[in-house]
C-alpha cells in the first residue's frame, strides 16, 4: 500500500465503525412508540429486543440496513470492485461495522449482538462461507430438540474458523472468523455486571451469558422481565 491507500483504508474502516455506530433498533423504538429499548426486556440495543418489546414488524427497517448497510457495504467499498484496498481491509471494516454495532460510540459504548451485521460482512467476503456458518443454527433450531437460536449462533460463531480452514480460504479471512469469534463471545460474557447480587464474580453468570446470550435460561422470561 502506498501513503494515500493507508489513509483511505484508515477512512473506510473508521467509517465502517461509524455506520456501524448508528444505533438503528433504538431510533425505530423512539420513533415507533417513543420507548426506549435499552430499559426494556433484554436492554439490548438490537433488533431481537426491538421486536419482543416494540413489535416484529418494526424490525422490517432494521434489518436491512444492519445487515447490507452496516455489515455487506463498508467490505464492498474496500474490495477489488471498488477501492482495491485487498482481503485484509475487507475483513477489517466488516469487523469494524460489527464492533460498531456492538459498542456503539453514539450509544455510551453499548449496543446489540452484531450478528445481521457479521451476516452482510460474511455475505460480503465470501458467499459459501455464508452458507455453512448459517446452516449450523438453521438446521439446529428445525431439526433438533434444542430449539434454543442464541446457543446455536454460539456453536455455528465458533465453528467459523474450521469452515475457513474447510474451504482453504485466505489467511485474513482466517483472522476475520477468528476475531469475528472473539467480539461475539466478548459482547456476551460483558453484555451487563458480571456480579451477583452479593457484589461477587458469578461464574454461573458469565457460564449462562455465554451459551444463552441472556442472564437466566428462561428466554421467555428474561424478555418479559
Amino acid at each position: 500500500m502506498n501513503g494515500m491507500d493507508v489513509y483511505l483504508a484508515l477512512a473506510v474502516i473508521v467509517g465502517a465503525y461509524l455506520v456501524g455506530s448508528i444505533p438503528t433498533s433504538y431510533l425505530i423504538g423512539r420513533l415507533a412508540k417513543n420507548v426506549d429499548i435499552r430499559e426494556l426486556g433484554s436492554k439490548n440495543i438490537g433488533a431481537s429486543n426491538l421486536a419482543s418489546q416494540v413489535g416484529a414488524w418494526w424490525v422490517v427497517p432494521v434489518a436491512p440496513f444492519d445487515v447490507f448497510i452496516k455489515g455487506t457495504l463498508p467490505v464492498i467499498l474496500a474490495s477489488e470492485k471498488i477501492l482495491g484496498l485487498g482481503i485484509g481491509i475487507e475483513a477489517a471494516s466488516g469487523l469494524a461495522g460489527i464492533a460498531g454495532h456492538n459498542w456503539s460510540i453514539f450509544s455510551g459504548f453499548k449496543g446489540g449482538r452484531g450478528m445481521a451485521t457479521a451476516f452482510g460482512a460474511t455475505l460480503a467476503i465470501n458467499f459459501p462461507l455464508l452458507i455453512v456458518y448459517a446452516s449450523i443454527p438453521t438446521l439446529g433450531v428445525h431439526f433438533t430438540p434444542w430449539k434454543d437460536s442464541a446457543a446455536w449462533w454460539l456453536i455455528a460463531v465458533i465453528l467459523l474458523p474450521v469452515w475457513v480452514a474447510l474451504l482453504n480460504l485466505p489467511v485474513e479471512i482466517v483472522w476475520f472468523a477468528l476475531v469475528f469469534a472473539l467480539i461475539t463471545i466478548t459482547k456476551r460474557i460483558t453484555s451487563n455486571s458480571l456480579r451477583d447480587d452479593n457484589k461477587q464474580i458469578s461464574l454461573r453468570l458469565i457460564r449462562t451469558r455465554l451459551v444463552f446470550d441472556r442472564d437466566i435460561a428462561a428466554r421467555q422470561n428474561w424478555i418479559d422481565q
